[in-house]
């Protein structure tokens, strides 16, 4: 999963990210950007704006962003109880 590839590279790097500076992008984005609803699809009711000082902090964004879009999958999945999204009109039998 996405989360466990950014984590492994955080902690593979951290001392070298951490001296590179955050683009400026992601400074944008993180503070003060247009986030398209990304606190309303958040599975936790606290605001989400992470401090972004230097390149650590940017992926340490991406990867928290990887799983609150896990805890969001599971929560929709489990609320709207999706066991398929094309309830049996496609013969995927054997596929796997």
């Amino acid at each position: 999963h996405a989360f466990a590839t950014y984590d492994t590279f955080l902690k593979e790097n951290a001392e070298m990210l951490k001296t590179k500076p955050a683009p400026k992008v992601a400074i944008e984005y993180y503070r003060h950007g247009d986030m398209y609803m990304f606190d309303e699809f958040q599975t936790e009711c606290e605001l989400r704006r992470p401090e972004i000082n230097n390149l650590y902090d940017v992926f340490v964004a991406i990867r928290d962003d990887e799983m609150a879009h896990v805890k969001t999958m599971e929560k929709l999945q489990t609320e709207l109880d999706v066991s398929s999204i094309n309830e049996g009109e496609c013969d995927v039998e054997g596929v796997f």
